[in-house]
């Protein structure tokens, strides 16, 4: 991480200025292009008028559901996170996600998730046979085996709306989702055991013995129209915070200071540091909540870094500055992965906590700020132990940073949720 003194090249990568570096960022000094005289700096690249601010700002979700931990798996307006599996003509209209006609197929998140709990809302016609896919491949086989698979079909189905294909048929005493209008989908997904509900109703409560322990989310077309909207998903995992306790967590190294306060939270002070929690994680959803004490406070969570060593993981940037437009980070944004990939927009703000997600799941990267997605970053480089260098999918640990001496930050919430692969 760098000071907040930034520019921007034309391919839309941040430059930096020059400071002195530690040995352990020698590493990425390769990366760094010469600086050359003011005018011969590149021009900012054009703002993306595909995202849409304003309707963003106002898709954040409330502070009471971002303390539960809840993220929007659809923003409204994009398709980012997902990905079509087959032909269905798959598209967002009027907020909504909507496929009319093409081969049968999922459109499936590009990360996976283990333990959660579900909500979206659904409008299907009386015809329509379609389904919300918990713990799926990208293209399942066999519902009883593969997936969860949670389905909206026709009362003379065998496993009419509610049910779980191929394992739980709908409780009977519940009433009927009317067809040709907006309906509710509600999932428990906690181990070995899944339970749904319609419009509020529970439907089913089934227990699996198969050793399916995560996936992709799924939404399928087969027959029929079919729209979603209101999708969101809330990881359930261990937390670490409140309640921290120092035995988890190394000695802070580097120039900052770290306090275990009386209600559980850590605040740093000071940088550049950091503190480096024992545990290693490989594939995991990571969920923290942090309040910056001052203006203009550069920190991040690093992940899968080398144990031990100085910040060498990849860095989910804490920064809440913008320049003119919040499409345009001071400093790539909260949210982005640094130096990768920067947030589509700044959805922090300065004297309010920020509410982040991250999920690396093997190569992909994906975070959420304020309960709405701002990057979806695929590692396309060589692998290396280094993530500084190249690709790192290997377990590592998990670091809070200070950058400045100026640094000023409380973290008051951090959730772990590890992915774990099925049959482990």
């Amino acid at each position: 991480m760098t000071s907040s003194s930034t520019n921007s090249t034309a391919s839309g990568e941040p430059r930096f200025a020059t400071k002195p570096e530690s040995p352990a960022e020698a590493g990425i000094a390769q990366e760094r292009s010469p600086e050359k005289p003011q005018a011969d700096k590149p021009k900012e690249v054009a703002l993306d008028a595909s995202v849409l601010v304003d309707e963003l700002l106002v898709a954040r979700l409330s502070p009471e559901e971002l303390d539960q931990g809840w993220i929007r798996l659809f923003d409204g307006q994009s398709m980012i996170g997902w990905k079509n599996t087959g032909s269905a003509d798959w598209a967002v209209k009027d907020g909504e996600l909507v496929a009319n006609t093409g081969e049968p197929g999922l459109l499936v998140t590009q990360v996976r998730f283990s333990d959660y709990e579900i909500e979206l809302d659904y409008f299907a016609s009386e015809q329509t046979n379609s389904g919300v896919f918990l713990r799926t491949p990208e293209k399942p086989t066999d519902p009883a085996k593969d997936c969860y698979e949670l389905n909206i079909a026709p009362t003379d189905n065998p496993f009419p709306t509610g049910s779980l294909v191929a394992r739980a048929k709908v409780d009977e005493s519940i009433d009927e989702p009317n067809a040709g209008e907006w309906n509710t989908l509600h999932a428990l997904v906690d181990q070995n055991r899944i339970q749904a509900w319609v419009n509020g109703q529970q439907s089913v409560d089934y227990t699996d013995d198969t050793g399916l322990t995560s996936g992709r989310i799924g939404l399928q077309f087969r027959e029929g129209p079919i729209r979603f909207r209101n999708i969101r998903i809330r990881p359930i995992g261990y937390s670490l915070i409140p309640n921290a306790k120092p035995s988890d967590w190394n000695e802070p190294k580097g120039m900052i200071e770290a306090k275990f306060t009386e209600t559980g939270t850590i605040q740093l002070k000071g940088g550049r540091g950091h503190l480096e929690l024992l545990q290693p994680h490989a594939n995991v959803c990571i969920q923290a909540t942090a309040l910056t004490l001052v203006e203009n406070v550069n920190s991040g969570i690093f992940f899968r870094c080398i144990p031990g060593e100085d910040m060498n993981g990849y860095e989910c940037q804490i920064h809440h500055g913008f320049k003119e437009d919040r499409r345009r980070a001071v400093d790539a944004g909260s949210g982005s992965i640094f130096r990768r990939q920067n947030a589509k927009a700044v959805l922090s703000d300065e004297g309010r906590p920020a509410h982040l997600t991250i999920v690396a799941d093997g190569p992909v990267i994906a975070t959420w700020v304020e309960g709405i997605q701002v990057v979806q970053w695929e590692d396309t480089r060589k692998p290396d132990d280094n993530p500084r260098k190249g690709l790192r999918t290997a377990a590592g640990t998990i670091m809070l940073q200070g950058h400045d001496p100026t640094t000023e930050i409380e973290f008051t919430r951090l959730l772990l949720s590890p992915i774990t692969d099925t049959n482990d």
